[in-house]
Order: C-alpha cells, then structure tokens, then sequence
C-alpha cells in the first residue's frame, strides 16, 4: 500500500493489509508463523491475532482460503485484485478514515455527538484519533486545506478516489436530487467540451463533482482566495454556456460560476480528460502552442523523417496535453502523493531518449512561473517518456547512417544497388545522392582518394557476402553511435 495514504487506515487494520501485500507478492502458499512476524516486524502474539484477522475476512471474501495450524500459514488465491478490495474494505471499517469523512465532507450531516455514538467511540477517543489523523497527514498539507477549498477538494478526491469510496455509496445517497442534478451537468460538460471518458476517467469525473456537491452542502464554497489553484480562461462560447448552465441548474451568481468552470476544466486538464482541441479556452494556450512547437522541432532534426511523417501529429497532441497540465496550477498539488509515481528513470533505456526529455524538460521548466523541485521534475520526465517512448525507438533517436551511392555505370546500377539497400530491414539509413559533411559511407566502384571517409569499394557485382559484410558495417556504425549518446549504463 502507498504509505501516503497508511494515515487513513487504523494500525491493527494496517497490520492485515501488510498480510496479504506479502501474501500477494509470493508464489509460495505456504509461511512460516517466523517468517510472517519477519514480514509484519511485530511480536509473535500480534503476528497470530493479525493472521486470525486475515481468516475472519474470509466471511466477507468466499474467493480465497487461509489456514493456520502448527503455526504454519496456508494461503490460496492471494492475488492483487483480492488485495485491492481488501485494502478498500479495511480502509472504510477504519475509525481515522472515518473520522476523515466526517470532518471533510459530513456527508449524514450528523453532530460531533451523533458521529461519535454512531462509530461507538468516547469524546476523548475522537479528539484523540482525529488529533492523530492531522499530525500523519502533515501540517503542511493540513494548513493548506486551511486555506484553500480548491486544495482540500482536490485532496479529498485523490483519497476517496484512492480507496474507492464512492463505489460502495448508499444507494439512498444516490437517489438525492442533486446527485441526479450532478448526472445532467456531467453529460452536459461532456457534451460541449467534446469529452469522450473512458470508465476509469469517468470515475474519476464523478467523484470530483460529488465531493464538490457535498463541499457546497457544507457551506465549503471556491472563492477568490483560490485563485492560484485555477487556470485562466478565455470567454469563448463554450465556457459561457456552462457558467450559464451553472447560473441555471445551480442559481450560482456569475462570479461563483466562473470560478466553478475554471475548476472544472483546471481538473479536466490535470486528469487528462479535455481534448486537444479544448486547450485554446485556456489564456496560456499560446505558451504551450510555442513549447510544443519547439519540442516537435527538436523531434523532426533528430529523427527519422519517416517517424515524422506517420507519427508526428499524435505526437504533437499528447504533448499539448501533457504541457497544458505541467503548466497548470494543480500539478504541483497532485504531487501530494509522489510514491505513487513510478520513476522515468525506470522507463529509459538509452542516453538518446534521455538527452531529448532534459531537454524538454528545460524548455517547459522556462515557461513556469516558479522553479520546479526535483519530484515534479521527476514527474515531468516521466509523462515525456510515456509519450516518446512508444513513438521513437532506438534506431529513430540515432540518426540514420548516411549513404552516398555512386557507380561509374550511372544511374540504372545505382537504382539497383540503392533498391537493394532499402530492401534490407532493420537499418536506419538514408540514401543521398551527393557527398557532404553527413556522409558516413561512400559506396562505389572506384577509389577517390581526396575524399577521406569511409569508402567500400565493389569492383564488380556484389555478392551475397557483400552485402552482408556492408550490413554488419551499417551495424557496427549504429551501435557505435549508441554507446556514444548511451549515457545510462
């Protein structure tokens, strides 16, 4: 379990999720009563009441088995799906995440009294879990919280998002009017936005816009102290239309409308639902328009031109998405949670590939108002890798061998020798007609004596071996080139 969000489960709780996290991980299905104590790094006596734990959620999860006997542990079916629905279900018997719910969100609209009788706990024991609670989150974000509705909306999502709480919501709660209010402004943002949500990003709509119904219910409305927290937009007619939809559906004042509809779309960039073509609501579009541009730049005089031709415009797109959201003001709040991010530096094979993100990286980094810290940097390297990678291989971000084809008998055995080259795959080449700077092969029949670089000369008809003494050549030029730009290893 990420251990930013271990705060939010109790300890012994926590204790049984470590269980199956083990579990999980281990292709044995037999443990030692040692080995789990090992795991856990409690005392015997815990490790067996945590073990006793993990067989009574067998009631609520028929699909696994666990058994204990002669203090050997038997365990069947672990998997990580399993470990999913028992870390939500840990977390929600969870007095702290609980407590969290209640002081967020009070979504039964119940006392301090009538919350405390109904979790079955002493006033003291309240202020005693709650005051634990805030010091695991940290002061930081807490005060933030303090000071931010946008911040502490945002924050609660990537919580309940986290732990999936909306998944198990009463179907009462459901049925309130402004739940099925939220469903309309939902479709009705996905319609003039052009959104097409995947499931997962569905999810991720739907519980963005009910934390913010349950916010509002509380009297926790996005002011202008927010500010920082939202991008800017132009009045284009689609930002209009909702405000307008807003002032309707939700007799919002306009000044309250705009904030909400900046909110919305500073959300749907940073979670990578708004279109490309959205993008041009935002005032900073032309910044992020001129990064990408120059990005695209370095791509198309480093690549292959063929790459430019088939790939370069969902190229292009990913990273207007990706440098709206680095640009906008909740990417430095999403990294809350920078475990969950896996590192860049796991996805990069080659120096290559790594030369080109730093360099991305230093031209967004002097767009930002204010210096990245080497997590977000991190994080930005990251989204670059996951949209080059798929589209530039390794032989793409080497340049191509250049190859000067030139016979004395003209241009009919030049035509042949150059089909002959372009028939063989595998390589990275480029065929060029005249000599120059970027030649790294001279292929004729005759030798020229003023030209310095490499020549192979083929006096006659190639032969099969020929050719392939030329192929292993083109190689050993390519993976030369490699180990040069290769700075990783």
């Amino acid at each position: 379990m990420l251990k930013e969000f271990i705060p939010f489960i109790d300890k012994d709780r926590y204790l049984t999720i470590q269980l199956f996290e083990f579990l999980a991980s281990q292709k044995k299905t037999v443990h030692s009563l040692v080995k789990i104590q090992e795991v856990l790094q409690v005392s015997q006596y815990r490790a067996k009441i945590t073990i006793q734990d993990a067989i009574s959620l067998s009631k609520d999860f028929p699909t696994f088995k666990i058994t204990f006997e002669n203090d050997i542990l038997s365990a069947l079916n672990i998997d990580n799906f399993l470990l999913n629905k028992i870390i939500d279900f840990e977390a929600h018997k969870s007095l702290r995440f609980r407590i969290f719910l209640y002081t967020t969100l009070n979504i039964y609209s119940e006392s301090d009294t009538e919350f405390q009788r109904n979790v079955g706990i002493s006033s003291s024991t309240y202020f005693r879990l709650k005051k634990g609670l805030s010091q695991d989150i940290g002061s930081s974000k807490i005060e933030c919280m303090r000071k931010s509705e946008v911040f502490s909306r945002y924050y609660i999502y990537q919580v309940l998002v986290y732990f999936s709480f909306f998944d198990y919501f009463p179907s009462g709660i459901k049925a309130n009017k402004n739940f099925i209010k939220m469903k309309n402004s939902i479709a009705y943002c996905t319609l003039i936005w052009k959104i097409t949500p995947t499931q997962s990003q569905r999810k991720q709509i739907n519980y963005f816009v009910t934390i913010g119904i349950l916010r509002s219910k509380n009297q926790h409305h996005i002011t202008e102290n927010d500010n920082e927290y939202l991008v800017e937009v132009l009045l284009h007619e689609q930002i209009l239309l909702f405000m307008k939809h807003l002032s309707k559906d939700w007799y919002m004042l306009e000044k309250s409308a705009s904030l909400v509809t900046r909110y919305a779309l500073t959300f749907l960039i940073n979670t990578n639902n708004l279109p490309v073509s959205q993008l041009k609501l935002l005032k900073n579009f032309s910044d992020i328009q001129s990064i990408t541009n120059q990005q695209v730049d370095i791509i198309k005089d480093l690549a292959d031109p063929s790459l430019v031709d088939t790939k370069i415009i969902d190229l292009q797109n990913k990273l207007l998405k990706a440098n709206a959201r680095i640009l906008s003001p909740f990417f430095k709040t999403d990294l809350f949670f920078t475990e969950q991010h896996w590192y860049y530096a796991n996805l990069l094979r080659n120096g290559a590939v790594e030369n080109l993100i730093d360099e991305f990286t230093t031209l967004i980094s002097s767009a930002n108002s204010t210096p990245f810290n080497k997590q977000e940097i991190a994080q930005i390297k990251k989204d670059y890798s996951l949209i080059i990678l798929p589209k530039l291989s390794i032989r793409n971000l080497i340049l191509p061998i250049h190859i000067v084809v030139d016979f004395s008998e003209g241009s009919l055995f030049n035509d042949y020798i150059t089909s002959g080259l372009q028939s063989i795959t595998g390589l990275n080449i480029k065929i060029d007609q005249h000599l120059s700077k970027l030649t790294d092969i001279y292929l004729t029949d005759t030798f020229n004596p003023s030209y310095t670089k490499q020549q192979i000369i083929w006096p006659a008809m190639p032969k099969k071996s020929d050719w392939q003494q030329l192929k292993a050549h083109i190689m050993s030029l390519q993976k030369h080139r490699f180990d040069q730009l290769d700075t990783s290893n």
